[in-house]
């Protein structure tokens, strides 16, 4: 065990997990540099994001490079896996092992039972892990981390949290599903593509009419299911009390930019938090240095929500767009079409404070009747013709509209693309560096590297280069300068000594050959040591064939739920569960032929959000409940009901 892990136990100290999304290994790399103390990527195939695979070599390349860091590199195998798929998904999973990835996030119980290698496991927040006794039976099957799903109260995480001694996970930025996750089968119904098999065909992001009994028609074409994106800034500490181990950033289809910006945002407001609360420290090492301002209302977004974590019911969807809407930069004082070799829009406006604006920039506002419109800002003017006061702007656009339909005064305008933010973070060098220091033995003749956090490497000097130094304290100046160049490395020297006599002088180029063989060495140190694979220490993971069967008691079954909700899609996973006491069959949603999947009566979603509550009529507070009719949600031809758990404040999405 390393020196900094070792004093962090001793200390009682929590290590704390920022968990970043990676696309790639390039978005990989960005996320680690940026301040991440482990990634999360899928593989060649059964994530739960089927259009990001990478091959396994790409996959090692990230756990290695994590590594360097001390931090760590998860795989999501998270799918549900067919019957004939399982020789596959395991075939995978011993790749990943192979590779040095430090843990595997898994949807599917089968996999435990079909025989996976000697590695942590991680239950995906597909597995809808809800409640204490759902995490007490994945706890005693052998998981050592519960992704736990984003429905959930900071209450109602600190309860499950103090239920078991595993690790706890939970999402804190990023994109929501409305679902419950692992409980949608909308997109399945539709078109036959399953969140579930890493297939979202984003049922949730479309819009819908809103009709009662009677055929009237309530709302009209709004996105009723299009929930807002998590920003859990705000409960951080509350998250780091109720026992949370790892705060996770979605978004494994977004770019290096938008990662690196959110990664480099959340890892300073926990560092901040560390600093004052002082028992929490990251979980990996380097300090992070990211060449631009972070800013999470820059890049792509929704309009943000906190979503239960307070546990209070609020109004988590947008309706009137799924899209990203950005920051608010102003309003509009007055607006006319023009006419200047294109088509366009002159907007006249009073920019909000510190707001700078380039050509390129995506401005979007909502119309008169809540659509939203976007245009392409070309031209800024600050002062036109010195008429305009102080932080007033004409604003000429590119024209998406129809003419006449021009916004009103006092339209509220947004920034959905920042340009020149865009390529602050994209030109940033963003570095990540581990203190290192160095001494020169000339007892022994060699050169020793030690990290920060107590690694140790050494390079041994040939006597032939070796001469005594005619002014020994500019030979001792040299080795330092020379030593401190450690750009394009993660390392960075802290300090130099040079211990016994004589004192040598060396030719910086000598000193430069010897800096480079010990950076690298000291790479090679640290990704040996961070390997679960070489060091067992580190390994939290449950021996191979040795997992608990789990007490059946704590994973009551419902009866009267549908049988394909439990998402039992191969023999194994239908072993996993008898062999546990619990009576399921294979039976997922996934293996109905089509025309079965499209028959009435089946439950296609389950949420928190409420529909009734969005629109103000919530049957808890309606006075006459007599009067309330049944809702529906229309999209084209298909017409689903809804039906509303007020006992546990959710909504269900049924098919008709």
């Amino acid at each position: 065990m390393s020196g900094l892990i070792e004093s962090c136990v001793k200390n009682r100290k929590r290590r704390i997990e920022l968990l970043a999304p990676a696309a790639n290994a390039d978005v990989a790399f960005a996320a680690i540099r940026a301040g991440a103390d482990s990634v999360y990527m899928g593989g060649p195939a059964f994530g739960a994001r089927a259009k990001v695979g990478n091959p396994m070599s790409e996959v090692g390349k990230v756990a290695s490079y994590a590594h360097r860091y001390g931090a760590r590199c998860f795989m999501t195998l998270n799918t549900l896996v067919f019957e004939n798929e399982m020789e596959d998904a395991l075939r995978i999973a011993r790749q990943a092992y192979e590779s040095g990835v430090d843990a595997l996030i898994i949807q599917d119980l089968g996999l435990i039972e079909a025989g996976l290698p000697p590695i942590e496991l991680h239950a995906s927040t597909q597995c809808h892990i809800a409640t204490a006794e759902k995490a007490r039976f994945l706890e005693q099957a052998g998981f050592k981390r519960l992704v736990l799903a984003r429905e959930l109260s900071v209450q109602e995480i600190a309860r499950i949290a103090s239920s078991v001694d595993c690790e706890i996970e939970c999402f804190v930025h990023g994109a929501l599903c409305v679902s419950y996750s692992g409980q949608c089968y909308m997109g399945c119904y539709l078109n036959g593509r399953s969140g579930n098999r890493g297939e979202c065909s984003q049922a949730c992001r479309l819009s819908y009419d809103l009709v009662d009994a009677r055929g009237t028609i309530l709302e009209k074409e709004r996105y009723l299911l299009s929930m807002k994106d998590l920003n859990a800034e705000a409960f951080l500490p509350d998250l780091l009390r109720a026992g949370v181990t790892c705060l996770k950033i979605e978004g494994r289809l977004k770019d290096a930019q938008y990662v690196k910006n959110v990664t480099a945002y959340y890892r300073r407001k926990l560092d901040e938090i560390f600093r004052i609360e002082g028992d929490c420290v990251p979980f990996s090492q380097g300090e992070v240095r990211p060449g631009f301002e972070p800013d999470l209302e820059k890049g792509f977004h929704r309009a943000y929500t906190s979503f239960n974590l307070d546990g209070e019911r609020k109004k988590w969807v947008l309706p009137e767009t799924p899209k990203a809407i950005g920051e608010y930069i102003g309003s509009v004082l007055g607006c006319k079409a023009v006419s200047q070799g294109y088509s366009g829009l002159c907007l006249y406006v009073r920019l909000m404070p510190g707001v700078s604006l380039l050509p390129g920039d995506g401005l979007c506002y909502f119309d008169s009747g809540r659509v939203l419109k976007g245009s392409v800002l070309e031209r800024v003017e600050l002062n036109a013709s010195g008429k305009m006061k102080a932080g007033e702007a004409l604003l000429f656009t590119s024209w998406s509209g129809k003419a006449g339909d021009l916004p009103a005064k006092g339209t509220r305008l947004f920034r959905n693309r920042d340009t020149g933010f865009e390529r602050s973070v994209q030109d940033a060098s963003c570095e990540r560096k581990i203190g290192v220091h160095f001494v020169f033995d000339a007892k022994q003749e060699s050169f020793r590297m030690r990290s920060e956090d107590g690694l140790e490497v050494s390079f041994p000097i040939d006597k032939s280069v070796l001469e005594e130094a005619a002014q020994p304290a500019m030979a001792k100046e040299t080795f330092a300068r020379q030593l401190a160049k450690l750009g394009g490395t993660a390392y960075e020297m802290k300090s130099f000594s040079y211990e016994g006599t004589p004192v040598y002088f060396l030719p910086s180029a000598v000193l430069n050959d010897c800096r480079r063989h010990l950076a690298e060495k000291m790479d090679a140190c640290r990704e040996r040591f961070f390997d679960p694979r070489e060091n067992h220490s580190l390994f939290r993971g449950p021996a191979s064939g040795k997992l608990s069967l789990a007490d059946p008691k704590s994973f009551p079954i419902d009866a009267l739920l549908p049988m394909y909700r439990w998402n039992v899609a191969n023999s194994w996973a239908e072993r996993f569960y008898r062999r546990r006491g619990v009576d399921l069959r294979v039976s997922a949603f996934e293996l109905q032929e089509p025309a079965e999947r499209r028959r009435g009566g089946q439950l296609l979603m389950v949420c928190k959000h409420c529909v009734r509550y969005q629109i103000g009529r919530c049957l808890k507070d309606e006075a006459d409940k007599t009067r309330i009719q049944d809702l529906y949600l229309c999209h084209g031809r298909d017409k689903f009901a809804l039906r509303f758990d007020c006992k546990n404040c959710r909504m269900e999405v049924w098919s008709i």
